[in-house]
């Protein structure tokens, strides 16, 4: 057998070709652990940690201290340096007499208790009196109205004159629109299921049947109905709404596992003040196509894909997103490089420190127009061109990369705002108004049906709208129930939240 001659160049390129793809095999799989670490510090944060984005770090004497995060190293060590090294000692302020006491409406109902000296006075003159004010509470108490109607006949028998009853909305039963409207703000404000509202009267001596509260509420909703299709209609002809969507779990006996996985989207009017529910079987375009059907103007959202796909490259809607959600990409990818990340929180920090201030000085929208143009415009610009600079300086799998991306190809809608007064910088006003919901999810879990979601949405527009305008839930209901039988039709846009002025909220 002939001796073979061994190419040992050709083994080297192979054995070299071998080990650097070994190598690159073990730097994408070190990418991916470095992936899944950051994942998995993110959701032990979500569980274990705090949930706000604000820092802990402490902030120089001049630095922005709106969210207290985003300060960048530079910026640190340029105000320590300007901090005296020495140590200064100041003497404390003395804290004014009663600076630390709750101060006590003055509305209130007053009650006097005098307390005399346990010794004579006899001869003695008064030179003055200390007051101590205690804050003091009388337990919720059931108690019936009677209606009493005096029945007259008329002379010679023309009949029998008596008084006519106010209007109720359930005739001839027994609750009050007082009420009805205590079971549905509780229920729908603080998020107590009914039974537990049920167990607390029982306490307080009045015993009512679940299957009955169930039915006055609906009552209560049945009379409001008119009223909820007006404020559907006023949110949807709004210019410029906020949406964003949340679950919520429905009873549905047809379902394999008993309970529905449905949506409810939410439509803010932030000039108007109203928000409106609108409950959906599932989460996909068709419930914002079918509300959204006829609507022309400004929606801002939090970058969902559906409302990408339905009016990314629509004629009469622009889409614009929220600085918030673009922000938090980048507090996520703190850990990754924080110096970059820092550097785009500290300017997207001087965006809101303008908000604060115009917001604290109660600005119009031609005002923050103005403020915008001159003060928020150059940032954005900056953050702009940023963007550009390093979007390809990161692996699009990293935090860094999934934040620069998800900014740029939304940048143009998230800075539009700069252009108009009334809109916001950011989605926050439509998702404070889940929260209500998010509550009532914890307590009562879920609705009874998907007519019940139905009416759960319609309850939850009326009282997050009261929020808005800053009214007392119960008032307006109340108030409303009451005058709703008999109120015009061309005039029912008064008993709107927007447009209702009793008890409002100083």
């Amino acid at each position: 057998m002939e001796n073979e001659t061994i190419d040992y160049k050709k083994l080297y390129e192979q054995e070299l070709q071998a080990h650097q793809e070994s190598l690159l095999t073990i730097s994408e799989k070190e990418s991916a652990i470095a992936d899944l670490q950051h994942e998995l510090e993110k959701f032990r944060g979500y569980i274990f940690g705090t949930k706000s984005e604000k820092r802990t770090a402490n902030v120089g004497l001049n630095q922005m201290g709106l969210f207290e995060l985003g300060t960048t190293q530079a910026v640190q060590e340029e105000l320590s340096e300007s901090v005296p090294t020495t140590e200064q000692k100041t003497t404390p302020k003395k804290r004014a007499k009663g600076t630390s006491r709750m101060s006590l409406p003055e509305e209130l109902r007053r009650e006097e208790v005098v307390i005399e000296p346990k010794e004579s006075t006899e001869g003695c003159v008064q030179i003055g009196q200390e007051v101590t004010e205690v804050l003091e509470v009388v337990p919720a108490s059931f108690y019936v109205k009677r209606y009493v109607r005096p029945k007259y006949a008329r002379p010679n028998g023309e009949g029998i004159l008596i008084g006519t009853l106010p209007d109720r909305v359930i005739e001839k039963g027994i609750p009050s629109e007082s009420v009805i409207a205590q079971l549905i703000v509780d229920k729908y404000v603080y998020g107590m299921p009914l039974h537990r509202q049920l167990d607390k009267y029982s306490k307080m001596g009045v015993r009512i049947p679940a299957s009955s509260a169930s039915d006055w509420v609906i009552k209560g909703w049945e009379q409001l109905k008119p009223l909820s299709d007006l404020l559907s209609m006023v949110v949807l002809s709004q210019k410029y709404l906020q949406v964003d969507e949340t679950p919520i779990k429905v009873l549905d006996r047809d379902h394999k596992k008993g309970i529905h996985q449905g949506f409810m989207w939410l439509y803010h009017a932030p000039v108007d003040r109203l928000v409106l529910f609108d409950y959906r079987k599932g989460r996909d375009r068709s419930g914002p196509k079918e509300m959204l059907a006829d609507f022309k103007g400004i929606i801002q959202t939090d970058g969902y894909k559906v409302y990408d796909s339905l009016y990314g490259k629509h004629d009469t809607i622009h889409l614009t997103f929220c600085m918030a959600h673009a922000r938090r990409k980048f507090v996520e990818a703190l850990n990754d490089n924080e110096e970059q990340a820092n550097h785009v929180l500290d300017e997207m920090q001087l965006l809101y420190k303008l908000e604060a201030q115009m917001r604290e000085k109660g600005y119009d929208y031609l005002q923050k127009t103005k403020e915008r143009k001159e003060h928020a415009t150059p940032v954005l610009d900056r953050l702009g061109q940023w963007l550009e600079k390093h979007q390809y300086s990161h692996r699009p799998t990293s935090p860094m990369g999934k934040a620069i991306e998800y900014t740029k190809s939304r940048w143009a809608g998230l800075s539009v705002y700069a252009l108009h007064g009334q809109m916001e910088i950011d989605n926050n006003l439509v998702e404070n108004a889940v929260r209500p919901l998010a509550i009532g999810r914890k307590a009562y879990l879920f609705a009874g049906s998907h007519k019940a979601a139905e009416m759960t949405a319609a309850m939850y527009s009326f009282m997050a709208s009261c929020k808005k305008n800053k009214i007392n839930e119960f008032e307006w209901l109340k108030d409303v129930l009451e005058r709703i039988q008999s109120h015009k039709q061309k005039d029912l846009y008064q008993l709107l939240p927007s447009n209702w002025e009793k008890h409002k909220i100083k």
